[in-house]
């Protein structure tokens, strides 16, 4: 998760403001997920924050990236639980038909931060 200390708030805060105006493409701050789920969620976490600003893959691309693959579905799930939206960029795996899929915060939301990052990578090439 974010790490809890207030002092740290305003730079969580100012890293997402930079990321909504095109001026971050990766979050820095300490992000936590030692607690969170089982190892291979975990891994499969860290997978997915491996996923460049403005590019998609899909969850097979996901699960066959990691060792001892498993099935889509599982990592389907394992990114369906991710505790930190946006810092763990899970917005960035798609259907392997390309089509959007599903996003805790809606496939209207995810759609948004798609067309935005490829907005801002378009604006700056």
């Amino acid at each position: 998760m974010l790490v809890h200390d207030p002092e740290r708030l305003k730079d969580y805060v100012t890293e997402l403001k930079e990321y909504f105006s095109g001026k971050r493409r990766k979050f820095d701050l300490p992000i936590d997920i030692s607690e969170f789920g089982t190892p291979f969620q975990r891994q499969v976490l860290e997978a997915v924050n491996n996923v460049p600003y403005g590019m998609v893959v899909n969850y097979g691309d996901i699960a066959s990236s990691l060792s001892g693959a498993r099935s889509v579905r599982a990592v389907a799930h394992a990114i369906a639980l991710n505790p930190v939206l946006l810092f763990i960029p899970c917005h960035r795996v798609v259907l392997s038909t390309g089509r959007i899929g599903g996003y805790r915060m809606g496939s209207k939301e995810k759609a948004r931060l798609l067309n935005l990052e490829k907005s801002f990578i378009h604006e700056h090439s």
